[in-house]
């Protein structure tokens, strides 16, 4: 188990270094609240050194590794079909490169990601094939207004 979320996590940073920025012509918006005011997420770090969190994806819970060092969100297949994202795996391709060689998968865009009170729309994902662990990268969390981790606290505002 502790292998495999290590090998999930160099995945993920090679995917986010690998799959090239596209160009903005503004900033990212800024998470709108649902409802009142978005809760403060505080997550502690797991013994394997990860920071875990659900968020709903199109109103669906999934379980992510929250990643500071994934450029997008990255969807395993099944959490993709749950969440109800449209993706043909027929159409995948390689989308980076990782530990273990050529990381393949498809672009795709979330509607809705949901954590804590904390929404962002139309964010930018992939669905990776063969990945056994969503992560949620810097296309959701650079919509956060701080994304802070001191000690074994990560804290999003």
């Amino acid at each position: 188990m502790k292998i495999a979320l290590t090998i999930m996590a160099v995945t993920g940073i090679a995917i986010g270094l690998a799959i090239p920025a596209k160009p903005r012509a503004a900033a990212a918006p800024v998470a709108q609240p649902v409802g009142d005011v978005p809760v403060e997420t505080v997550l502690d770090r797991t013994p394997n050194g990860h920071f875990l969190a659900v968020a709903d994806v199109n109103d669906e819970p999934i379980r992510f590794v929250v990643d500071t060092g994934a450029d997008t969100v990255a969807l395993t297949v099944e959490d993709a079909r749950r969440a109800h994202v449209a993706f043909d795996p027929l159409q995948f391709q390689v989308v980076g490169r990782g530990a273990s060689g050529d990381v393949r998968g498809q672009e795709v865009r979330i509607a809705n990601i949901v954590l804590d009170g904390k929404r962002a729309t139309d964010v930018r994902a992939v669905v990776l094939e063969g990945s056994d662990m969503s992560l949620l990268g810097h296309s959701y969390l650079r919509r956060m207004q701080n994304v802070q981790i001191a000690g074994d606290k990560m804290t999003l505002r």
